[in-house]
């Protein structure tokens, strides 16, 4: 089996911000996921609700292992 030159080239920029999209689109996802999941769990009114649902979206690695009240914070 022989391979041509196309196989070694290196990925593009356009190929690594695909890959990029991609990657960030499936965080998103599940971060929203995880949010909307928690959503009645939140204790927030006004402006805090949909910071506090945007800190869900993206602090969704680490709320899954962890507990941040007891830090005294508002995500989990």
């Amino acid at each position: 089996m022989t391979t041509t030159d196309t196989d070694r080239q290196p990925m593009t920029r356009a190929e690594w911000l695909g890959a990029t999209c991609m990657l960030l689109a499936v965080y998103v996802l599940v971060g929203l996921y995880w949010a909307d999941s928690h959503a009645s769990l939140i204790d927030a009114f006004g402006v805090e609700k949909p910071l506090t649902y945007a800190g869900h979206v993206a602090a969704w690695p680490i709320l899954v292992f962890t507990d941040l009240d007891v830090f005294g914070l508002q995500l989990s």
